[in-house]
């Protein structure tokens, strides 16, 4: 974790938090509020648009400038009693108080396929997984290590419990949306 978060804090070192952004792929699917968990929130925006529209929020990140960034911009929007910020490392998976508890996990380009069964095992029956993944869809090469090749989410989130009900991949990315049943 170490190496991955330095590298992270060097990124984000300076930055502030966006204006809150609604996940990739979200738009017009139907959600309940209640718990959410945003994976890798990164600076935050998704965390801060979660808290604004209602959820309970656990933002995680294994750089503590992200963090650091996130909880300043919920301060100063007032949403700051909303999200429950944490440094984890996720190559040791995630935070096992939030398992079955989540009406919405959100994963903004984050690729780890370890963890992918987590995920879905942080929804609570009904819940909403929106994961967003560089792909290699759409690039004139293969893309690098962290591009998923094509089909990827489908193919892994199609074993779960969970009903896709969106998925695009083009132009790099690829967005999948699933309801766990």
């Amino acid at each position: 974790m170490q190496a991955d978060a330095e590298r992270w804090n060097g990124r984000y070192d300076g930055k502030l938090t966006g204006d809150p952004s609604m996940p990739k792929g979200l738009g017009g699917v139907r959600l309940e509020r209640g718990r959410c968990l945003d994976v890798a929130c990164g600076l935050g925006a998704q965390s801060l648009w979660a808290a604004q529209n209602g959820f309970d929020v656990v933002a995680v990140d294994a750089s503590d400038v992200a963090i650091t960034a996130l909880n300043s911009a919920a301060v100063q929007l007032g949403i700051r009693d909303r999200i429950d910020s944490r440094v984890i490392d996720l190559d040791e998976g995630l935070p096992s108080d939030v398992g079955n508890s989540c009406s919405l996990v959100i994963c903004q380009r984050f690729r780890d396929p370890d963890l992918y069964e987590q995920l879905v095992y942080m929804l609570e029956p009904g819940g909403v997984l929106v994961i967003t993944v560089l792909s290699q869809v759409g690039l004139d090469g293969e893309g690098g290590e962290f591009h998923a090749p094509p089909g990827e989410l489908v193919d892994a989130f199609r074993v779960f419990d969970v009903t896709i009900e969106r998925h695009v991949e083009l132009d790099g990315e690829a967005t999948l949306v699933a309801r766990r049943r």
